[in-house]
């Protein structure tokens, strides 16, 4: 719970810096560029983020592999994670960041599940009714999931929506048990 506490308070103080600098989108796709090539490179991954890799050889490193790619802003920002050691939280700061982009931008995640992938059509459809229904734009986030059989399930926020075959059955499943308990009390 603290390292994210601090993920949000050094995502805020770039935001506000990219934002008084015109540059938060840039920004915000500068930090999915490193986090992307860690990711491709657990080697400097981990040189990165070991505390016995001294301090100097980490911002060489940042310099020699970011210099031609990053603005100033982010490369000032890497250096000043290694300053104060907090080169793991990289990725919660980043997943924080982009989080303040949205609510900049009046977007909403919704995490949609689908027991197939869905139609390009259907996206869009979809991302329509939700941005009515909220008033917010939407952004979909959507993973396929075999199990639900059809229809989809559809969580914004703490609000879950499912539409799901498998809930469905769930449901007439239940009743039915209902109805059978009740018939049986009856018959006795």
């Amino acid at each position: 719970m603290i390292s994210l506490a601090v993920a949000r308070r050094y995502a805020k103080g770039l935001f506000d810096t990219a934002w008084e600098m015109n540059l938060i989108e840039k920004v915000a796709e500068e930090l999915d560029q490193v986090v992307e090539l860690l990711e491709q490179q657990p080697d400097l991954r981990k040189v990165l983020e070991y505390g016995g890799t001294p301090t100097k050889i980490k911002k060489e490193i940042i310099r020699k592999v970011f210099a031609e790619s990053l603005s100033p802003v982010v490369l000032a920002f890497l250096e000043l994670l290694i300053d104060k050691r907090r080169e793991r939280s990289l990725y919660d700061i980043r997943a924080s960041y982009h989080d303040l982009l949205r609510k900049h931008k009046n977007i909403v995640v919704a995490s949609v599940k689908t027991a197939y992938p869905l139609e390009p059509q259907f996206e869009a459809k979809l991302q329509e009714v939700l941005k009515k229904a909220t008033g917010k734009n939407i952004e979909l986030q959507v993973s396929v999931h075999p199990e639900l059989i059809g229809g989809l399930v559809v969580q914004l926020g703490d609000r879950v929506f499912d539409g799901s075959v498998t809930k469905r059955l769930e449901m007439m499943k239940a009743r039915f048990m209902e109805r059978s308990l009740g018939k049986l009390e009856v018959d006795m």
